[in-house]
Order: C-alpha cells, then structure tokens, then sequence
C-alpha cells in the first residue's frame, strides 16, 4: 500500500535480480531512471545523485513523481526492458561500450524511445569514443519520444553522425539505418510524420564458412576451456542475439 520503502529492504527484496550486479545497483537504477531517493533530511537524490548515496545510511527509495500515476505503463515497460536484459544477460555486469550499442539498439527497437533517450545520454559521458552513435539514437529517441521543432535538423545531424562509424558498427547494419533515416527524412518532409524504424543486425553467423573453419573455430572454443575460464558475462554477442529475435522488418528505401 506505499509506494516508498526503506533502500535497503529494497535492494534485499531484489537480491535475485542484483546478486550478480550488487556492486554497482547505483549504474542500474541511474540508467533506468525511474526511482527518487530521499533521505531522512528530506534530501530527494535524482539521476546522476544517486551515486552521491551512501549504501550504509537510512534512505527510502520511491518510483519518481510523474510515474506514480502510470504504473500500468510502467509494468508494461518493465517487461519489455526485463525480456531484453533476460535475452543479453546485461542486468548481471557492468556493461562494456559495445553492451551499451546493443543494449540501446534493443531498447530502440522496442519502442521505449524516452528510456533509449536517457540510457543514451548517460552512455554519451561513459563511452567517450562511442559518442557519434550515442548522440544519433540520443536524437532519433528524442524525435520519437517528444515533437521537435528541429525535426529535418536533427534527422540530418543523425545522418551525420552515423556517416562518420563505417557501414557496420559492434555488429549493427549502420549503412541500413543510415537510408532508413534518410527514406525517413523525405517522408518527414512531405507529411511532418515519423514512420516508426527498426535497428538492424548484421547476423555474423550467417557468413559462409567453410568445413575446415568451422573445425579450427571448435578446436579453438575446445583450447580456450582448457587453459581458461570463459567469461560468459563479459560481453554480448551481437550475432547471438540475431539468432533469437533481433531481427525485424525495416522501411523500404
């Protein structure tokens, strides 16, 4: 019947879902975005603050004032963001930059465009060499997420963006992207209308591989469990993540 608990009831009700990731639940409520922290001052700590928390003290932690009036949505938005961190892993380490790519890749794709928008922007300060494509879907979530004025502005500034990375970028098909927002920029500037788009994956997999490699390749996966142990949390692989459902029907240029 509240809608506040006590910080550390919190992160103990959620033990489960944190045991792998309890060294930095901080990174985790950041980048959802969705939880205010007060202390017993009355001091509210929002985003970026909550780092400023110390884990021993007397806190509650509440969902934040302008969700408390949508918790149907949110439910139905935590299901979607449980459903992608359960296919990458993700909510089990701290993520590396190409995590982030795919992670918000993912989030795009599922249409949680305002959470794409604030998990971009964090990741624009974390992944420094990463900022041309943070920056791109920073914008393309902001132009789905809310009406802009600078709409054929900053479509073109996406454009941009995602020219300076190649064609293929942590296994994303930048090259499709880039027409998609480019067909998406025409429209836009005959109907004042975004059609909604889908990030595409470049299925690594599904190269052709000869008998000999496909040896050589186990033989070598064989080695690597011999003589060390395998990190399977450390990274994504983006062409695992084709072989489930990653991929999705796109605008015809």
């Amino acid at each position: 019947g509240s809608y506040s608990i006590e910080l550390s009831k919190f992160l103990s009700y959620t033990y489960r879902s944190f045991q792998r990731a309890r060294g930095y639940w901080k990174d985790l409520l950041v980048s959802m975005n969705l939880f205010s922290i007060t202390d017993i001052y009355g001091n509210v700590y929002l985003g970026k603050d909550i780092y400023k928390v110390e884990e021993d003290g007397i806190y509650f932690i509440s969902l934040k004032k302008e969700y408390l009036d949508r918790i149907d949505s949110i439910n139905y938005k935590a299901l979607k963001i449980w459903n992608i961190l359960s296919r990458t892993g993700g909510y089990q380490k701290h993520p590396m930059a190409r995590d982030a790519v795919i992670l918000s890749a993912l989030m795009f794709n599922e249409g949680l465009y305002q959470e794409t928008e604030n998990y971009c922007e964090l990741c624009l300060e974390r992944y420094p060499h990463e900022y041309p494509y943070f920056r791109a879907i920073y914008l393309l979530s902001g132009l789905y997420s809310a009406k802009s004025k600078e709409l054929f502005h900053e479509l073109r500034q996406v454009i941009k963006d995602l020219e300076g990375i190649g064609e293929v970028y942590y296994g994303i098909n930048i090259l499709k992207l880039r027409r998609d927002i480019e067909t998406l920029l025409k429209r836009a500037e005959k109907e004042n209308y975004l059609i909604p788009i889908k990030i595409e994956f470049i299925n690594q997999k599904g190269k052709a591989e000869g008998f000999l490699g496909k040896i050589i390749r186990r033989i070598g996966r064989f080695i690597k469990g011999l003589f060390g142990k395998r990190d399977k949390g450390k990274y994504f692989l983006e062409e695992d993540l084709c072989s489930k459902s990653s991929q999705t029907l796109y605008i015809n240029s």
